[in-house]
């Protein structure tokens, strides 16, 4: 989030005081042979770099865009370039907006000074392997729209601000419709997934759940999943 609109309203902060347990999509408290083995998995294979992958004219675009609107060094550019495309897409929109904040780290920090345990939804590894199912072809190709149409953050962005969570879901179903498979191996499936893991926690104990808010929507959200399983679920305005 731009952290000029990063906020934790009480109502946040007093569900996660009155909980036991946070639990996210993963654990952040990773051993460092786990987190040296993840950063492994952003970097694209036998050293290559994003020209590899792509043609002269879509590296020119993408180089341009990072060196323009982002405002990354050439220098700095080359060293992102060796991430797999997936991964530097986000490190450009960080870049692009300056300052940011992250819930998951923010939620992580509050756990740990409250002596909360912490619990992930899945294994890291889990997800990234999901992000492998996603061939680096696919993922230039999900880079270049990013550049072409730079306002889809913004209007997401807008979308979450208002807590409107049938409109974001569609942003995102409309960013990726190219990609049929993206949003069932991205959402659908690890929606699913996570039910019985949070109906096992909210057996044990008070959880705190937190998950991207795409998660949340549609016919096959965490949210209606839960109906389904027969949980009755009071929405929280945050404004």
């Amino acid at each position: 989030m731009p952290e000029k609109q990063f906020v934790l309203p009480e109502v946040l902060l007093g569900a996660i005081h009155r909980s036991n347990m946070l639990a996210m999509e993963v654990d952040l408290n990773m051993d460092f042979a786990t987190k040296m083995e993840v950063a492994k998995q952003t970097i694209l294979p036998e050293g290559k770099s994003l020209q590899d992958f792509t043609t002269t004219e879509q590296y020119r675009k993408i180089q341009q865009y990072a060196l323009d609107s982002c405002g990354i060094r050439r220098k700095k550019f080359k060293r992102f370039s060796r991430l797999k495309p997936f991964f530097l897409s986000s490190l450009m929109l960080q870049e692009q907006l300056d300052k940011t904040k992250s819930y998951e780290i923010e939620f992580a920090k509050i756990a740990k000074a409250q002596r909360k345990n912490t619990m992930g939804l899945e294994s890291i590894q889990a997800q990234m392997n999901t992000i492998n199912t996603v061939s680096i072809a696919d993922q230039v190709t999900m880079l270049l729209d990013m550049i072409e149409v730079p306002q889809s953050y913004d209007v997401m962005l807008t979308h979450y601000l208002d807590e409107n969570l049938d409109q974001l879901y569609q942003d995102i179903v409309s960013e990726s419709e190219a990609f049929p498979k993206f949003n069932e191996d991205f959402l659908d499936k690890r929606n699913k997934n996570w039910i019985p893991v949070m109906e096992n926690q909210l057996e044990k104990e008070n959880t705190f759940f937190a998950v991207g808010a795409g998660h949340l929507p549609g016919e096959k959200g965490v949210l209606n999943l839960l109906k389904l399983q027969g949980y009755t679920l009071i929405p929280i305005r945050l404004k």
